[in-house]
């Protein structure tokens, strides 16, 4: 099958020395570094140093600033061969993480997994497709990937579901198979229950990502109360009550997820007196709870990214620092404070030092007891550690 469009090659040049960066495994070349050429965004292109000579094969784009995404380094060119043993590898690394108890899981993540600019996301049965912007969407064959996944016999795949952003009028279609509920698809995590509205939904209808962490909550809420800040449809919150909390509160500024967490908790079997599902802004309910001095034993804020590009990290660090700082106000004295970013362009260490200024703003010390990531299912290369986006710190907290 053709997984690709193969037109004649462009040639594109590098305006300073990155060989290095490349032959270390960094498959990403921006606008400021490469020769801007007109061509349709997506087209196949080989990268070029001052001497003509071939570093790298990949896609290129005159319209964004990640100007080149390398799939081959050297002269070599990509074929439907490499990328059909690319999807196989993919399943095959990560098919131990099906089982009757967990239903959902990333089958592709991006250059991650050497397939870049494909995100691919597993559901009980569905798999969702997402390429990342114009020049992905030109580049790769989705009905073909779509249709290898029908075909293959790793895993059972009964429908692929293609996802676009949002805000665009056209959110997606399904390329192949059918389903009758994708919105209101469930699956298992975990043994813990969850619907989603994939059409709809962020991402590609969950955040799997916070997998692993979610569960780390269920084993630490025994007889606590919660707090879930920016809970969007309710994950911490569910993992929580099933871990016995006595009293979990969902905090969201979105109706749509307080609805969606109060079903996944119901679906779960939990008692709708233990959960407190609240539709307001996390900032102006962080603040109003101080003026009512409520405390709880945990609390998570996991806030959507505050730094969507390089240009915002210094609001962004402010940001975190504010709506830490302010939850960790809500915690009681030795109680704990869970923080999380999803911002490739916050590093770990940086990550940690807004968490440290948190503390002394709040005039509170902390005990780092985990401090956590993205799991085994969104590799990252080692030369790029911009996609280890996922930070996950929990602390006990003190006056």
């Amino acid at each position: 099958m053709k997984y690709f469009k193969a037109e004649k090659p462009l040639k594109i040049k590098l305006l300073r020395d990155l060989s290095k960066h490349i032959k270390r495994g960094n498959p990403w070349i921006f606008s400021d570094a490469a020769e801007k050429t007109k061509s349709t965004d997506g087209s196949y292109a080989h990268l070029i140093n001052n001497k003509n000579e071939i570093l790298a094969h990949g896609i290129y784009s005159n319209s964004v600033n990640l100007a080149f995404r390398v799939l081959h380094i050297g002269d070599k060119k990509l074929t439907d061969q490499d990328v059909e043993l690319r999807l196989k590898t993919c399943i095959q690394n990560k098919k131990h993480l099906l089982s009757n108890s967990n239903q959902c899981f990333r089958i592709i993540n991006g250059e991650g997994d050497e397939l870049s600019g494909i995100v691919a996301d597993y559901y009980a049965g569905v798999v969702v497709l997402k390429l990342d912007g114009p020049a992905c969407e030109h580049f790769w064959n989705k009905e073909n990937i779509a249709q290898f996944f029908m075909e293959q016999s790793f895993i059972p795949v009964t429908c692929v579901y293609y996802k676009r952003k949002n805000k665009e009028d056209d959110k997606g279609s399904i390329l192949a198979g059918e389903c009758e509920s994708l919105n209101d698809h469930e699956f298992l995590e975990h043994d813990v229950k969850f619907r989603t509205n994939i059409i709809d939904a962020a991402k590609t209808g969950f955040f799997l990502d916070q997998r692993e962490n979610r569960n780390f909550i269920r084993n630490v809420a025994s007889d606590k109360t919660l707090l879930n800040l920016f809970g969007y449809t309710g994950g911490f919150s569910v993992y929580a009550g099933l871990g016995g909390a006595s009293k979990v509160t969902t905090v969201d500024i979105a109706p749509h997820a307080i609805k969606a967490s109060d079903i996944n908790w119901s679906i779960n079997g939990l008692s709708p007196e233990r959960h407190a599902g609240i539709c307001q802004d996390a900032f102006e309910f962080v603040k109003k709870a101080q003026e009512e001095k409520k405390l709880w034993d945990i609390v998570i804020t996991d806030p959507p990214s505050f730094a969507p590009n390089q240009k915002a990290v210094e609001a962004a660090k402010e940001a975190y620092i504010k709506i830490f700082a302010d939850s960790l106000r809500l915690v009681k004295d030795q109680g704990f404070f869970a923080a999380s970013s999803c911002s490739g362009h916050i590093n770990s260490e940086l990550f940690l030092e807004l968490v440290q200024e948190s503390l002394s703003r709040a005039k509170r010390r902390g005990k780092v007891l985990l401090i956590k990531g993205q799991p085994e299912d969104h590799p990252f290369p080692m030369a790029l550690p911009e996609m280890r986006y996922l930070k996950f710190v929990y602390l006990q907290v003190f006056k």
